[in-house]
């Protein structure tokens, strides 16, 4: 495989910013098992995720923690991570236009530089934690964009969350006033997952698939399981897995896998 680390000023963000991209590509495993290599190959388009990191996180995180140059390998997928700070995947109150940047501004770079499909069928997201909150976030907003997104351990109730952090049963960096204007007023806005949903429902858009998952022992389960019971009332088709575990890259690492396994990938022009 391949590993890109780039930096770029974001016209989005207003400075400077860096991420990860990850492209399939002939490596000494399948040279020495005699696998084949012919995927790569002219013209070729892979199918590509956007992965994003939790609160706290960077672009380096999925890097440095867990093994994923080796599963975006297995799967033939570019993945992409990129920095998004403690925003919450927001065009933030006071702050920095993350949601543009990650929605417009760094898919256009990646598609004019990168050889990755631009159709809906092969474009995902995911993400840990608040990146969970982020790729449903994105995919909801966006789902002409997006054909399916992964939450792992994610902030999916994000009313439920400020709750638990101003109460101080929940630590966490988050600036609430920064990231949106009225943030006691959430419910019913475009930071509200459910809103979104029933939105799209309304109006005929798209659903994406949904895989979400969340440890047993995960301070966020009660809200994970809360969001679980919504989906399905809202009618609302999606996979939702729980398995032994807390909020750690241990959980994120081995469940990844099991996302990449789960997502439709269709492989089209690799195949021809």
């Amino acid at each position: 495989m391949a590993l890109f680390q780039c930096s770029l000023f974001s016209t989005s963000l207003c400075f400077g910013t860096s991420f990860h991209v990850i492209i399939p590509s002939p490596d000494s495993d399948e040279l020495m098992n005699k696998k084949d290599s012919s995927y790569f190959k002219e013209g070729v388009e892979f199918p590509v995720l956007y992965l994003l990191h939790g609160a706290y996180g960077d672009y380096t995180d999925w890097q440095r923690q867990t093994g994923i140059e080796r599963y975006a390998q297995k799967h033939k997928i570019a993945v992409v991570m990129p920095s998004a700070s403690n925003s919450f995947y927001q065009d933030m109150h006071r702050g920095s236009a993350y949601y543009t940047y990650l929605t417009e501004e760094l898919p256009s770079f990646i598609e004019r530089t990168f050889p990755v499909s631009t159709r809906r069928e092969d474009t995902f997201v995911a993400g840990l934690s608040m990146g969970g909150y982020g790729a449903l976030r994105l995919a909801l907003m966006c789902p002409e964009k997006y054909q399916a997104c992964i939450s792992l351990s994610g902030a999916v109730d994000l009313e439920q969350l400020m709750e638990a952090v101003n109460s101080g049963n929940v630590t966490g960096p988050f600036q609430w006033h920064n990231i949106f204007e009225h943030p006691e007023g959430i419910r019913n806005t475009e930071a509200d997952l459910f809103y979104l949903m029933e939105r799209n429902q309304k109006q005929n858009r798209p659903i994406p698939d949904i895989f979400q998952s969340c440890g047993t022992e995960d301070f966020l389960y009660s809200i994970n399981v809360a969001a679980d019971k919504k989906m399905t009332d809202l009618g609302i088709r999606h996979t939702f897995e729980t398995h032994p575990g807390v909020h750690d890259w241990d959980y994120w690492d081995l469940h990844i896998q099991r996302a990449m396994d789960w997502l439709p990938l269709n492989n089209h022009k690799l195949e021809e």
